[in-house]
């Protein structure tokens, strides 16, 4: 490699060419490595001060959010920096890979492979495409094999937030009492309803009127039977719920807790298939929704059960036999653990 400075003036044009040449890699590597050291940095700085905060379950959410728009850094590039410090705690491990390389290298949820193919791009000095053709194939062959090997820590795992379908709250409206049936639908309640049911009182609705569900609480409300219509990519799935007998409401729902790959990365096009293998257009889910965010999506914890129309006429559910969509994604290493909810659209 030519020097990167000469001590004196180039006198024939080789010298020039090497000397430029030699200045322009060595500036390059310095801009690569300052923004190698800037993300991860960022990422330090974010993950930790979160850590502070860990009891506090919107604290993650709101920080990123106050932090794009305080900074005019994009949401997804915090959330990308906060990933690369937790992927590589010791910011020498990537001191010479480029930013482009270590994002490839983040796309890799299985930490000792991870780490194998950061070893062969620095052994081999692979350029960019070259490692993503190696990420993708690896990526590939874990969905189609169904194996991947043991994750170097323990997966942290959502907590299901299980409710029982067909559960409604009488709640006071400016015009009487009503049951809330969610996304801002309300059924009134007739002059003899009024008489029976308090405020309190927790009702399931049927073919054959209102009734008190004596044993009910509030952590079971806001969970509905629902239809797949369609899924979007590995986290967004838009479903036909079941709100109320004989009325259905379509919706766009973000599973709670979780961020995939975007879907122009090959890890978020290999979390979609993940999904597709488990969930069809037609198939019926459960779902328990959350509190929409302020760009008006709700967020959902999404159950998988064989024969689930057997047991939509029961009051409560068995989940044994159930899978909890959210979780399956985690421990598959097709998402990570993000308590945001974030710009992201479907």
């Amino acid at each position: 490699m030519p020097s990167a400075k000469l001590t004196s003036t180039p006198k024939t044009y080789a010298e020039l060419r090497d000397a430029v040449i030699a200045v322009v890699v060595k500036g390059r590597q310095e801009i690569d490595r300052a923004w190698v050291e800037t993300y991860h940095e960022t990422g330090r700085l974010i993950n930790e001060h979160i850590l502070l905060f860990r009891e506090r379950a919107d604290y993650g959410a709101k920080t990123y959010r106050r932090l794009a728009e305080d900074t005019g850094i994009d949401g997804r590039t915090l959330q990308h920096c906060a990933q690369f410090q937790r992927y590589f705690p010791i910011a020498s491990t990537c001191s010479q890979l480029e930013w482009s390389k270590c994002r490839l290298l983040c796309q890799v949820s299985d930490a000792r492979q991870r780490e194998k193919l950061r070893v062969q791009t620095l052994k081999h000095d692979w350029v960019a495409a070259e490692l993503e053709s190696h990420v993708r194939a690896f990526n590939a062959i874990a969905i189609e094999s169904g194996e991947s090997e043991a994750p170097a820590k323990p997966i942290e795992l959502l907590t299901p937030r299980r409710g029982t379908p067909g559960l409604h709250p009488i709640v006071e409206r400016p015009d009487g009492p009503a049951i809330d049936l969610g996304f801002k639908f309300y059924r009134a309640l007739s002059t003899e309803q009024e008489k029976r049911f308090s405020k309190a009182d927790i009702v399931r609705l049927g073919e054959s009127g209102v009734r008190k569900v004596e044993d009910a609480t509030r952590a079971e409300l806001f969970t509905y039977a629902a239809t797949v219509k369609r899924v979007v990519d590995g986290d967004t799935l838009v479903v036909a719920l079941l709100v109320a007998p004989g009325f259905s409401h379509e919706l766009k729902l973000r599973l709670r807790g979780l961020d995939c790959p975007e879907m122009s990365t090959a890890a978020g096009r290999a979390a979609k298939r993940y999904v597709d293998g488990l969930v069809r257009t037609g198939d019926e889910v459960v779902v328990s929704t959350t509190k929409p965010d302020k760009y008006d999506r709700y967020l959902a914890d999404v159950f998988l059960r064989p024969a689930a129309s057997d047991q939509l006429k029961a009051d409560r559910f068995e989940p044994d036999a159930e899978i909890f969509l959210n979780n399956a994604l985690l421990e598959a290493g097709h998402a990570v653990r993000y308590e945001g909810v974030g710009p992201k659209e479907g």
